[in-house]
């Protein structure tokens, strides 16, 4: 458990950008626990610190969520989550990695980008895109750069995408939780890295939280997705070395 105190920095940073834009923990901490643990572990301790650190924000959400699109990406999600869950049972881990790191990059560059291919306010398309996100989340922890480019394609404002996401973030992460320890897929490591990194989380958010209120973000876009790249970049060299290794 001493490789626990290498990510701490990294979930602190990576807290501070969750409180800051409702999204981001959970990509950005992924890729550095995934240098010192297998993806079961990373997915599985990743995902409770962030359903932790989304019921902490969430008072203040419920405030300013959009409640109908909301719900029709929580019903994609639990289509999406048992998809995701088989892809974490039966993919190899450096494999699952490296594939993590490069959706990752990938989604970032799509949001990056003007290009959506769909109607934002069609009930398939809100469907359609929590299901990717439930899989996704399931799978690697990786499901909020879907919602993000759902909402960033939405018409509701900077607050409203941001409460929905943290809302959706409560949900979808709780259930894939459930399916990981429900499934065996937990050891004793995650309860372990929970005590020592919970309060550090909830404070570094709190923080971020502050920061949004203070001075909210023209556009979510310009704050995280530099981010998003940088983080993608760093673990596929990381797996690209180990697997040339082997």
């Amino acid at each position: 458990m001493e490789q626990i105190w290498f990510v701490l920095p990294v979930v602190i940073f990576a807290a501070v950008v969750r409180g800051y834009s409702g999204f981001g923990f959970a990509v950005i901490s992924v890729v550095g626990f995934n240098f010192f643990f297998e993806p079961q572990q990373s997915v599985a301790i990743v995902l409770s610190l962030d359903f932790i650190c989304s019921i902490n924000l969430w008072k203040q959400a419920v405030k300013q969520a959009d409640f109908p699109v909301l719900k029709k990406l929580i019903l994609g999600a639990i289509l999406g989550i048992p998809i995701g869950y088989c892809f974490l049972l039966f993919i190899p881990a450096e494999i699952l990695k490296l594939l993590i790191c490069i959706a990752i990059l990938g989604l970032a560059l799509l949001l990056f980008s003007n290009y959506r291919p769909f109607d934002a306010s069609k009930k398939r398309t809100q469907i359609g895109f929590g299901l990717t996100s439930g899989a996704g989340t399931a799978s690697a922890s990786i499901g909020g750069p879907m919602i993000v480019y759902y909402m960033l394609s939405s018409s509701l404002s900077t607050s409203t995408q941001r409460a929905t996401m943290i809302l959706f973030f409560i949900a979808s992460e709780g259930l894939a939780i459930i399916s990981l320890i429900s499934g065996g897929l937990t050891d004793s490591t995650l309860p372990k890295a929970i005590l020592i990194l919970i309060i550090p989380t909830l404070l570094a958010v709190r923080y971020g939280q502050h920061l949004f209120n203070k001075k909210p973000p023209e556009s979510l876009k310009s704050f995280a997705l530099p981010i998003m790249v940088i983080v993608a970049l760093l673990g596929m060299a990381n797996s690209t070395v180990t697997m040339m290794g082997q």
